[in-house]
């Protein structure tokens, strides 16, 4: 965390689980903010070890000892005062929407600027069925931030007011995932992120078969984890799963993998991606990616540039992207150098700085 003036208070960052093992951009955007950071969640604990802070709460002791129910809310908002009091709290940023209505009693009674960041499903499926979750909400809301241009929209429907609507992407960390040469040996395709359905692993193995076909010496590399690991394990060929990886796994992964595919689509629950933290990171570390015209990603890859962006669902064109690149080495080199010049602009640094600067006008 950067270190903060004499002036800075502190920031109250409320999430309902810390941290599911996906969220990498919620802990590196909190420890890359000037002001001193206080992490509250409504959930037990998890990943305290992979993201650790020095100021990290849990509602769940208050909910043990809080009988009946009904006194929870003013419970937790005494609590919430004292914490911010004691921690010189100038505003507080709720990520993601959910449970947002546990923070509403202390930014009324200490008037302090609130931030919302919605990350898709928040303000998708979510208000399929809970359609007035925000009411409660709207107007005490300082500032809406959503990652891309195609929330927008979502968060005008959800009743927020358009003055307020920021749109500031995750950043990656450009230090960390850095530009290598493409490398030798067997081409290798990887795919990274939860083995949910609006990931794609349906529609990446049913065009496996295809690829392995007309490049017999490539192999698929999946890294996650989720519900559809036997989906996953069942995709026939050479290929392989490995199971949560930690970051560093990731970036290692990167750097050994031809091509990057993240091939998302709708989901039953109307999961949607706002961004892909993946296509990003891949981009920075050189990688040609395969990707989808789904959600936001495609404002944030360059189709021809650094990716091959195809229609999401459609088995035949994912497998001729994947077999082309594999097959056309002077069209991988081409899409893996525009990569970290893309993405130039999404350093985690400069996007932290926006975020700060967002503060910085609503406590001023």
């Amino acid at each position: 965390m950067k270190g903060g003036g004499a002036s800075d208070g502190s920031v109250l960052h409320f999430t309902a689980d810390w941290l599911p093992a996906s969220e990498v951009f919620v802990y590196d955007l909190i420890r890359h903010l000037r002001r001193p950071a206080v992490v509250v969640t409504s959930n037990r604990l998890q990943n305290t070890e992979r993201f650790p802070l020095p100021d990290v709460h849990s509602f769940v002791p208050l909910y043990r000892v809080v009988r009946p129910d009904s006194l929870r809310p003013w419970v937790l908002t005494a609590g919430l005062g004292l914490l911010c009091r004691h921690r010189h709290v100038d505003l507080v940023h709720v990520h993601h929407g959910y449970g947002v209505e546990h923070v509403l009693g202390v930014v009324r009674q200490r008037r302090l600027p609130l931030v919302l960041s919605l990350h898709g499903h928040d303000v998708t499926g979510y208000l399929e069925h809970r359609p007035d979750a925000y009411q409660q909400t709207i107007e005490h809301v300082a500032a809406v931030v959503v990652p891309s241009r195609f929330l927008v929209s979502h968060a005008l429907a959800a009743g927020f007011d358009p003055a307020c609507i920021h749109v500031l992407p995750s950043g990656v960390d450009t230090t960390f995932f850095s530009p290598t040469s493409l490398p030798d040996g067997p081409p290798t395709i990887l795919f990274v992120g939860r083995f949910v359905e609006k990931k794609g692993i349906d529609v990446l193995g049913s065009a496996w078969p295809a690829v392995q076909a007309e490049v017999p010496s490539a192999r698929l590399r999946l890294l996650g984890f989720g519900p559809l690991e036997g989906l996953a394990r069942a995709i026939p060929g050479n290929v392989s799963v490995e199971l949560a990886p930690d970051r560093e796994t990731v970036r290692d992964a990167m750097r050994a993998a031809t091509v990057v595919v993240s091939p998302s689509h709708n989901a039953p629950d109307d999961a949607v991606e706002s961004l892909l933290m993946v296509n990003l990171e891949a981009q920075a570390s050189g990688r040609p990616v395969v990707t989808t015209r789904h959600g936001g990603i495609p404002e944030y890859v360059r189709d021809g540039e650094t990716a091959i962006v195809v229609a999401e669902n459609d088995v035949d064109a994912l497998a001729g992207a994947l077999v082309r690149l594999l097959q056309d080495s002077d069209l991988a080199s081409r899409l893996a150098a525009g990569g970290p010049a893309a993405v130039s602009g999404l350093d985690l640094h400069q996007t932290a700085a926006r975020m700060d600067a967002l503060y910085d006008g609503l406590i001023g």
